[in-house]
């Protein structure tokens, strides 16, 4: 813990996303108003000292919006993340340690691979149809053979190591050696590779969002606000910059945190320290 506190990317990191994170958080009780609520006097206003990010084409507050829409976007990366790690940690896990299962898993899992993950995801949610769950699910199966394939790699360098062949030489039952020595050895990796499922999770629903397929109004994300003013950007350019930025600040921060938790983690990189 005291190694990755020392990692100036992760403490860069932490700051951008948990700046967001804690903001989405207290949504209820900062945003100023309703983010649903439609105010047609002060359409397409410039920010102020009362709409501080400016209003949108029905006048309502880009911030408020802003706000609750980086719940919806977090909570959904938050899920593509967690689900898409589970099932790929099973599935390379599964392939690693059992050779007779590795050819049918990882054939799947290139077959996925084979069409790109953005494009896949926007067939899955366009034939499900429009919602949050849709968006988890179409994302999740989209990003699931990365994460498979890197728990597969890890998976084989751990059964190489000397550990686990004495392990097994004295007796050691497979349940034991997956839970006691092959999942620690592969935690790192995996944990890394979450933080940019995670990143480039919440940018794929930003795009589904505005190609509208996302999560369907009035729920605002970052993606649909983004969206809404993409007939404005002439005349009022801070509908799509402000949430424009905040998609840049959450990416860029898990990025970091990636870095960071790769260097601390990985104990070639803390030699070359």
């Amino acid at each position: 813990m005291i190694a990755v506190l020392t990692r100036r990317s992760f403490l860069t990191g932490l700051l951008l996303f948990g700046l967001i994170v804690v903001a989405a958080m207290l949504a209820g009780w900062i945003a100023p108003f309703d983010p649903v609520k439609n105010n047609y006097r002060y359409r397409l206003g410039a920010p102020n000292d009362i709409f501080l990010v400016g209003t949108d084409r029905f006048g309502r507050d880009v911030l408020s919006r802003m706000l609750y829409g980086a719940r919806v976007s977090l909570r959904i990366g938050l899920a593509v993340a967690v689900l898409s790690g589970v099932a790929g940690a099973l599935a390379g896990l599964a392939a690693g340690w059992w050779s007779r299962a590795d050819p049918w898993l990882m054939r799947v899992m290139d077959g996925l691979m084979a069409f790109p993950g953005l494009l896949l995801a926007i067939a899955l949610a366009a034939t499900l149809g429009p919602s949050e769950i849709t968006v988890v699910v179409a994302l999740t199966v989209a990003y699931t053979p990365r994460t498979a394939r890197v728990m597969r790699g890890a998976v084989l360098v751990a059964r190489a190591q000397d550990y686990v062949e004495a392990a097994r030489a004295v007796g050691a039952r497979t349940g034991r050696l997956l839970r006691h020595h092959v999942l620690p050895a592969c935690a790192a990796p995996l944990v890394v590779q979450q933080t940019y499922v995670f990143a480039i999770a919440i940018l794929a629903e930003a795009v589904l969002s505005f190609v509208g397929v996302g999560p369907p109004p009035p729920q605002p994300t970052l993606g649909s606000i983004i969206a809404d003013g993409r007939d404005a950007m002439v005349e009022a350019p801070w509908i799509t910059l402000a949430p424009g930025v905040a998609i840049a600040m959450l990416v860029l921060g898990l990025n970091l945190l990636g870095d960071g938790l790769r260097d601390a983690l990985d104990p070639r990189m803390r030699r070359m320290l």
